[in-house]
């Protein structure tokens, strides 16, 4: 069963009730692309002719910035693997690990049900930010939580300007099932014929050095992925 919506104004927090079964709905981002385009994200991942943006801010070793970061932890029965980037330039590989963490961010609190934590906020503001919140509120009404295995893979990352980009991605999420948070119980079972569904993300440089989530947009049964 797989639950889609039409546009509205407030999809950032309804397309969230997309992915409450999180082995058919997609349960991080799932099927919102009822939401409103990404400004400049219409070839974002493509090749084009436009001249190379002005190279953004931002530390030349990400994976030892010296960022005091929020400890995070994932449930043992969900498996979160990101592929490896392909690219080694400083920037972009800090991008992308941010982004990773922010996705780690959400499912910290969708499988250990603790909404105060604050690692959600130190990753995604704006648009993202509610759109999250709506994701785990549901999780949290219906006491569910997702498990199994989630695949991310093909990261791109096209840079706007020096403290904006888009980040884009697939997500495989045929592995995934949805469980009852308290006895464990399955509620439903992994689709293991589910398509990838493919991301967009708007990011910016927050005041605290990180790669924060401000905008989703997401392409369910993406032939791209």
């Amino acid at each position: 069963m797989k639950r889609r919506l039409a546009g509205s104004a407030v999809a950032g927090l309804v397309a969230a009730s997309l992915l409450v079964t999180a082995c058919s709905s997609d349960a991080d981002g799932g099927d919102d692309g009822a939401a409103a385009p990404i400004e400049g994200a219409g070839g974002a991942g493509e090749t084009g002719e436009d001249p190379t943006p002005e190279e953004p801010a931002g530390d030349p070793t990400p994976e030892d910035d010296g960022i005091d970061r929020p400890e995070i932890r994932v449930a043992d029965d969900l498996e979160m693997v990101f592929e490896e980037p392909e690219t080694d330039d400083p920037v972009e590989r800090a991008i992308i690990l941010d982004s990773q963490r922010q996705l780690e961010a959400v499912y910290e609190v969708v499988t250990n049900h603790e909404p105060e934590n604050e690692s959600i906020s130190f990753y995604t503001q704006g648009n993202a930010l509610l759109r999250e919140m709506g994701l785990i509120d549901i999780f949290l009404e219906e006491r569910s939580a997702s498990a199994g295995r989630m695949f991310y893979f093909d990261w791109g990352v096209e840079i706007l300007d020096r403290e904006s980009a888009l980040v884009t991605f697939c997500r495989d999420y045929s592995e995934i099932y949805t469980k009852d948070f308290a006895t464990g119980e399955v509620i439903e079972e992994a689709d293991g014929e589910a398509l990838p569904t493919r991301y967009v993300n708007r990011v910016e440089l927050g005041d605290n050095g990180v790669w924060q989530t401000h905008e989703k947009e997401a392409e369910v049964d993406s032939p791209r992925c």
